[in-house]
């Protein structure tokens, strides 16, 4: 099966078109050999955000490592094969760095998750006037000749609505900013009390559904006006093998801790986890809404056990402050790049110690964060003062399952896992097989 088959039969808002099929459509309409196509297909490889390409195009519409730009060698050395494993996705977190340039980075993790104090916030006032605003969401803008690929076929998602409107995206930045600053400082607790005393209704949820890192497609053919979005995915090896002795594929899944605060005219949304953007700590939840992949009302986005609110969040804000405190430190003594993402953990990875340090048990696969990364934090966190959440994040960095490799009962423990955070709903044929199989893996055939 195609990982990134589409199911035709579900229900979706825009009309959808599988990669490959677009691919093969523009191939048409360009008039070109395959190879000449492949050639300009990925001649704009040396953008960062479109390195994901060597991972998820079809094996046949790949180019040779010798065939492009010299800094991808290694990593499209790499990936030439097939599909990510777990083992190698760690393997790439760990190395990354010596396979990617390095970019310009002024600032220490430690320094953009702080800030630079109260001084330098956006104040509270402007944040609610922000996301008090009624105006409609604003759609992604016109086509934009830089980011075409090939005749048709454009490398992002044209025509779709943010799920909020630039004001309220902006007042979401601002308060990510307002909960990082509190949390290295006095804790971001007391701004979550503040705004409970005032009536607002906050709770947070961890939650996981296909990773795309920001990557969208759509296409057009020459006989029609209008676009049709392409769903996209990052497909890879399990290392976990049906009753067949077939192993299973996935779709790498992206995961965070969601938070919704609703108050005075206000709703914000922002997420916690390690992430590209340089820090383990509090963003923004500003999504292109795509409704295939990231909709927090149809099932694509996968959300985990009940909601945290009053006391409780309470204590997942100490964990939180806590664990961003403990990898920012690392990322910045070691000088890191992208803020330790990969090294110090992934998205899942850090979602998965919240978890696993509230709950004993987390619902998410695969885990990479590897033994030396787990004792370097370890060792961090030792310097800081005790508390029950320094507890409970030192005991989770020791319990949390690692997936580089499994056989006999851990396969099925971590089959429940990868089956628990897949999405509800969703157009992709694989990821419905996944979520309709068995829950014990030997008697999995997919």
């Amino acid at each position: 099966m195609d990982p990134l088959q589409l199911d035709p039969a579900w229900p979706s808002a825009v009309p959808l078109l599988d990669l490959e099929t677009a691919l093969e459509q523009s191939l048409l309409q360009s008039g070109l050999s395959r190879q000449d196509y492949i050639k300009r297909l990925v001649q704009d490889l040396h953008k960062p955000r479109l390195q994901p390409l060597l991972w998820l195009l079809p094996r046949r519409w790949r180019l040779a490592p010798a065939q492009l730009p010299q800094q991808l060698h290694g990593l499209a050395q790499l990936l030439e094969r097939g599909l990510l494993t777990p083992s190698l996705l760690a393997v790439l977190g760990d190395e990354m760095a010596q396979l990617l340039p390095q970019p310009d980075q002024a600032t220490t993790p430690l320094e953009r998750w702080s800030g630079a104090g109260e001084s330098s916030l956006k104040p509270w006032s402007e944040v609610m006037a922000l996301s008090q605003s009624d105006a409609p969401a604003d759609a992604t803008g016109a086509e934009a000749k830089a980011s075409h690929l090939a005749p048709g076929l454009v490398w992002n998602n044209l025509g779709l609505h943010y799920g909020q409107n630039q004001a309220r995206r902006q007042a979401n930045s601002a308060a990510a900013q307002w909960l990082n600053h509190h949390a290295a400082r006095g804790g971001s607790r007391e701004l979550i009390e503040t705004l409970q005393q005032r009536g607002w209704q906050i709770k947070a949820r961890f939650r996981a559904s296909v990773a795309s890192f920001g990557l969208g497609a759509c296409f057009r053919s020459q006989a029609s006006d209008s676009w049709q979005q392409i769903p996209i995915g990052l497909p890879m090896r399990s290392g976990l093998l049906d009753q067949n002795g077939q192993e299973i594929t996935m779709l790498l899944p992206h995961s965070a801790v969601e938070m919704e605060l609703c108050g005075e005219g206000c709703e914000l949304l922002l997420q916690f986890y390690q992430g590209t953007e340089g820090i383990c700590g509090w963003e923004a939840l500003n999504d292109l809404q795509r409704p295939w992949q990231n909709d927090r009302h149809n099932g694509t986005v996968r959300y985990m056990g009940e909601p945290w609110q009053g006391s409780n969040l309470l204590e997942l804000m100490d964990l939180t402050d806590v664990m961003a405190l403990v990898h920012n430190s690392v990322a910045s003594e070691l000088q890191l790049r992208w803020g330790g993402y990969g090294s110090v953990g992934y998205c899942i990875d850090t979602t998965a110690l919240v978890q696993q340090a509230l709950l004993d048990q987390c619902d998410l696969f695969p885990l990479l964060l590897n033994g030396i990364w787990r004792e370097r934090l370890l060792r961090t966190s030792q310097r800081l003062p005790a508390s029950s959440a320094l507890q409970r994040y030192q005991k989770a960095l020791m319990e949390l399952p690692l997936d580089l490799s499994h056989h006999g009962s851990s396969s099925t423990e971590a089959w429940q896992r990868l089956q628990g955070c897949q999405p509800l709903s969703s157009p992709f044929c694989l990821s419905q097989h996944i979520q309709h199989a068995p829950n014990d893996v030997t008697a999995v055939a997919l």
